[in-house]
């Protein structure tokens, strides 16, 4: 690679870019002052940005994603990001609202974009707070209210998914299907095999390419897995990983890059002597138990969420009328007090910063599309304040960064 004056430097371009793969996102922000090849690669290749998010998602050798912070939505629908501190807890960081306030949904993150769902309106914004960028999606032609973000890695596209709560005879088994690349949605049939089944929480796995649904039927109160393709706008209604499927025991879905699902089985809020985590994933369509945990302890406890965070795993437990954080060494098999009481909810997930930008992968025609929109949205920002995407990054102070709309 050659500096800014032409001259060559002793490393080679490859290297450079094997190396800063390697660094968090911050300090990659930092670093486009070093020269325009920097610049370039750190803000404008859509493949170094993903690449660094992979490897340092990906970068322990655990089952389970290598998460950063934690994303939860407060009572009042305001999502919240929390930070790992150096005690194995949890700082706040920041919150999202939106402006008008409106109720914010979480649906799920895929290499580092949120999808946020607006309740209300019935919109999907994208984000990524790292580098600030913010994507009002079209509105959908069907008013539904599950939608999640997946990545066509065979095209290069992100997809926003929306579906249905529940489907039965009365009501199709269809998705909508929108294309960043190409800047509009398609309505894609899917099996009839997840009829009578209410959709319950969304992640992605196999690198984004896979949505992972997980369902529940009221009529026998039976949970099932419902898979969604993103290549070949193809669902599947997945078999139930061989676990305690009892109704004492809860699943729940984990993000993942490596496997084409990734669920976790532990006890549910009516047992505290079953104290254990299984974590299973799917290779091959075939499920095997890839991670189990027992806590030693004689007092009466239960798991209630769990995270991976380098070699540990941090975990709500409930003793008696306490609930706290515990982070378990996965080498060791101890488990250790933080002293901090719990403060992310069952929803909550991990989520990890990336350089991946939105703008980079829109169409022309996409563009063309925002540009007439523009127009709409400055108008309507006048009579009644278009949504702005705002952080508060301190609690209790308002300091406040909006985020323009793309």
């Amino acid at each position: 690679m050659g500096d800014e004056c032409g001259g060559p430097t002793s490393i080679p371009q490859e290297l450079v870019s094997e190396i800063l793969c390697y660094l968090p996102v911050k300090s990659l922000i930092r670093f486009t002052i070093v020269s325009k090849s920097w610049l370039r690669l750190i803000r404008n290749n859509h493949r170094f940005a993903t690449k660094n998010y992979l490897t340092r998602t990906t970068s322990s050798s655990r089952v389970l994603d290598n998460a950063d912070f934690m994303f939860d939505v407060q009572r009042s629908n305001k999502p919240c990001l929390y930070a790992f501190n150096e005690a194995k807890t949890f700082r706040f960081l920041k919150n999202f609202v939106c402006v008008p306030d409106v109720p914010i949904q979480v649906s799920n993150s895929c290499h580092g974009i949120i999808c946020f769902y607006l309740c209300l309106e019935g919109e999907v914004l994208l984000c990524n707070p790292a580098i600030e960028e913010v994507l009002l999606v079209p509105q959908c032609p069907s008013m539904y209210n599950m939608t999640a973000l997946g990545f066509d890695p065979i095209n290069n596209d992100y997809k926003v998914v929306a579906c249905p709560y529940y489907c039965n005879s009365n009501y199709p088994c269809r998705v909508d299907v929108y294309s960043l690349r190409h800047g509009h949605w398609r309505t894609v049939q899917v099996s009839d095999s997840i009829s009578d089944y209410r959709l319950v929480d969304v992640e992605s796995s196999s690198n984004g390419r896979m949505l992972i649904w997980m369902a529940y039927r009221d009529i026998d109160k039976t949970n099932a897995i419902v898979s969604f393709d993103m290549v070949d706008n193809v669902s599947k209604k997945l078999p139930m990983p061989k676990c305690q499927l009892s109704k004492t025991h809860k699943h729940q879905l984990l993000s993942s890059t490596r496997w084409q699902a990734c669920v976790s089985c532990f006890p549910n809020s009516q047992d505290f002597n079953s104290r254990f985590i299984d974590v299973w994933v799917l290779k091959d369509w075939i499920w095997r138990k890839e991670l189990a945990v027992k806590f030693a302890d004689h007092e009466p406890m239960r798991p209630i969420n769990f995270w991976l965070n380098e070699y540990e795993l941090l975990v709500a437990i409930q003793k008696a009328e306490t609930e706290e954080v515990f982070h378990y060494d996965l080498d060791t098999q101890q488990l250790k007090h933080t002293r901090r009481k719990r403060e992310l909810g069952d929803g909550s997930r991990g989520y990890v910063e990336s350089l991946v930008s939105i703008k980079n992968l829109m169409s022309l025609h996409h563009e063309r599309n925002r540009k007439n929109d523009d127009q709409d949205i400055a108008s309507s920002q006048e009579n009644d304040g278009r949504y702005i995407l705002r952080e508060v990054r301190r609690k209790g102070v308002r300091l406040f960064q909006s985020f323009k709309l793309m």
